[in-house]
């Protein structure tokens, strides 16, 4: 049937391709396009291989198959009609003549849409030559072999040895195994994060990700540096019931809010759930927002995290300069605005024992920023963490140190070492990796805030506190002990450099 009727193998080849286009783009205009695309198919089907079907008949009827086909049926066509012309038996010629016309009437259509040329063409031509489908190849094959490559590259390379016998060999795979990570480095938000990644990346050659730990489709084999990934050593409530309610407020969330805080499950892997990467955020994938946070939430105080690292490092830098860029990104009007309530739902959820809403901004900011400093260096002290360091003084050469990439025994990817201990030889004076890092990417704060110890004392700017109250800079000047930075450097009311000074 499908032999005698070519249409309906063209449709649904052709339909099997367009659903393959489908399922490799998310956009909404994509889809629209390719809405209009499958009709397009349809017609090209109905009036085309329509033709083809009826022609096909009267070519099997009259045995005129082969080259010279399209002639014969062409001079039949022309003496059928001059047959009806004349006059003659109507019941006599009706078949051919009508099945003439319908075929006539096909091929006008199918020539006024270009494919008057359909009837002599092989379904496989059929297929083929649509312009559709002769462009689409040209989105599909690139987005098979982007896939591929990392299929190949993180999940399964050893199918490369295999094919190569043993010629090439790469890097092991790390999903899926026991094997583990390097490093996790952890900080606040504005702690200069996207720096650091980028300087190991570059000057190192290291696989390490921001804000994501997913080894199967992101080259993370090496680690990772993130703000969100320090909720491993926060302390979840005790209570099973108000856990679920402080993770409400982050998995209940719409995508924006995600997106503005850097997080989204996929960053933690292929979600469990098999949620589709096409949707940015649906229900899935808020079951898998809570799944993750779940298993992730003070894990390794338990020793129960899924994925492991050989050493987990704080970042720090200077907090009142951490806490100028916090403000310029989450306070919506100045330092007398409201928070934004992106970063309002996560400092509530992270941080459930402190009421975030009635707080000014910048003491929404400052509390959020010095309970995670806090935690952290709880986690130091209890050893699930093992060192910190002060972004302002380090190379790329001294976090791979504490990283542990100088020693071959605490180097996960043995030839990492031998590579890294050629860069950071003190006698390589022309290794850009020895440079301590400057800050040049995701610059929030362009001079934009400063702040003094006044600034954050009750009273000011708003705040709601009593007037004077000092509990927000007592902490934060704990933490310039503990992180070993010099308070004294924090003027008590900043003063721009022109200012006219008092006689």
């Amino acid at each position: 049937t499908l032999h005698t009727y070519p249409c309906f193998t063209t449709f649904y080849n052709h339909l099997n391709c367009y659903c393959l286009l489908l399922s490799m783009q998310s956009s909404t205009t994509i889809l629209f396009l390719a809405g209009i695309s499958i009709v397009s198919i349809i017609l090209h089907t109905l009036f085309g291989s329509r033709q083809a079907c009826v022609i096909s008949r009267e070519l099997q009827r009259n045995n005129m198959a082969g080259p010279s086909g399209r002639k014969k049926r062409q001079k039949k066509e022309k003496k059928a009609t001059d047959t009806s012309a004349s006059g003659a038996d109507g019941v006599a010629g009706s078949g051919p003549s009508q099945e003439s016309e319908s075929a006539g009437f096909f091929h006008k259509i199918q020539t006024s849409m270009g494919n008057n040329k359909l009837d002599d063409m092989t379904v496989w031509e059929i297929f083929t030559k649509h312009p559709l489908v002769s462009v689409g190849k040209f989105v599909a094959v690139p987005y098979l072999l982007y896939l591929g490559y990392f299929y190949l590259r993180l999940q399964h390379p050893e199918y490369i040895s295999k094919m190569t016998a043993g010629l090439i060999n790469l890097r092991p795979a790390v999903y899926l195994t026991d094997t583990p990570r390097q490093v996790l480095i952890v900080a606040t938000p504005g702690s200069g994060t996207v720096q650091m990644a980028s300087e190991l990346r570059n000057k190192l050659s290291l696989e390490i990700g921001h804000e994501s730990t997913d080894a199967a489709w992101d080259f993370t084999r090496d680690g990772s540096v993130s703000w969100i990934h320090g909720i491993r050593f926060l302390t979840p409530p005790k209570d099973a019931n108000a856990k679920i309610q402080s993770l409400a407020k982050i998995c209940n969330a719409n995508i924006e809010t995600h997106s503005n805080m850097g997080f989204h499950p996929a960053m933690y892997g292929p979600p469990r759930n098999k949620c589709s990467y096409r949707s940015k955020w649906d229900e899935c994938w808020k079951s898998e927002c809570y799944v993750t946070l779940l298993k992730e939430w003070g894990c390794a105080a338990t020793d129960s995290c899924e994925i492991k690292f050989e050493k987990n490092i704080h970042q720090v830098r200077n907090p009142i300069r951490t806490l100028e860029s916090l403000v310029v990104k989450y306070c919506v009007g100045g330092l007398e605005g409201i928070v934004a309530a992106p970063f309002l739902s996560y400092a509530s959820a992270l941080f459930p024992n402190h009421n975030f809403d009635e707080d000014m901004c910048i003491e929404a900011t400052g509390f959020f920023m010095v309970s995670y400093l806090e935690a952290m260096v709880g986690a130091r002290s209890r050893g699930d963490i093992d060192a910190f360091y002060r972004i302002e003084d380090s190379s790329a050469c001294d976090v791979a140190e504490a990283a542990g990439l100088m020693s071959p025994n605490t180097t996960v990817y043995g030839p990492n070492h031998i590579r890294i201990n050629g860069l950071c030889d003190k006698n390589n004076s022309n290794s850009s990796a020895q440079n301590k890092v400057e800050q040049r990417l995701n610059k929030v704060n362009k001079d934009q805030v400063h702040l003094g110890w006044y600034d954050v004392r009750g009273g000011m700017h708003g705040s709601m506190r009593k007037e004077g109250d000092r509990s927000l800079e007592e902490r934060l000047m704990k933490m310039f002990t503990a992180l070993q930075y010099d308070e004294t450097q924090i003027p008590l009311q900043y003063q721009p450099v022109d200012a006219p000074k008092e006689l």
